[in-house]
């Protein structure tokens, strides 16, 4: 039962994490850049922070709401089946590459949070850019290839900016409300 309620919380903030990438990210970049974000990829994509941290905390068990979250937000967007398939199940191999490499010069099993257990006293913050930085690469060398009209290394950086800064806007944002959500967590406890 814990593990489907912690499932339904990763799909919750991944779903309002896209929705805010949609309805206020997005929207901005198009006004400001003179391009749709949607053509290829976004120059800062803010889901991204919220799938590096629930691999980080999580492991393997965020694996089902990035992929739905991924399924259900390009389906709503007007993907085909195929497509939006083919988006969550990219998803997935880009964040479980972190995890699998990390978890393995750890000498921990391959899918096990990175959070739990010795992984050479890397701090949560530090976890967090390291497994957005690999799978943003991963994430950018695939959308090259998906997006080949467009210039191979433009579209992989275009990748690698977009996620890495929705990581470092989350963490920020995380950062600065820290004391706040202690406090709330230690009162919900």
């Amino acid at each position: 039962m814990r593990l489907f309620v912690h499932q339904i919380v990763i799909l919750a903030l991944m779903l309002l994490a896209m929705l805010f990438q949609f309805q206020v990210v997005w929207k901005i970049e198009s006004s400001v850049l003179e391009y749709s974000p949607l053509a290829v990829a976004s120059m800062m994509f803010v889901p991204h922070g919220i799938r590096a941290i629930a691999v980080v905390l999580s492991g393997a068990k965020a694996f089902v709401p990035i992929f739905l979250a991924h399924l259900i937000t390009d389906l709503a967007l007007g993907l085909t089946l195929t497509g939006g398939l083919l988006s969550g199940a990219v998803t997935v191999v880009a964040m479980a590459m972190p995890l699998v490499l990390l978890n393995f010069l750890s000498h921990k099993r391959a899918f096990e949070p990175l959070a739990e257990g010795s992984t050479e006293n890397l701090s949560l913050f530090r976890l967090v850019i390291v497994v957005g930085a690999i799978s943003s690469l991963v994430n950018g060398a695939i959308g090259a290839i998906r997006y080949s009209t467009s210039p191979l290394d433009m579209v992989a950086f275009k990748y690698f900016v977009g996620d890495m800064l929705g990581v470092v806007l989350l963490l920020g944002f995380l950062l600065a409300l820290k004391k706040p959500l202690l406090a709330l967590g230690r009162k919900l406890i």
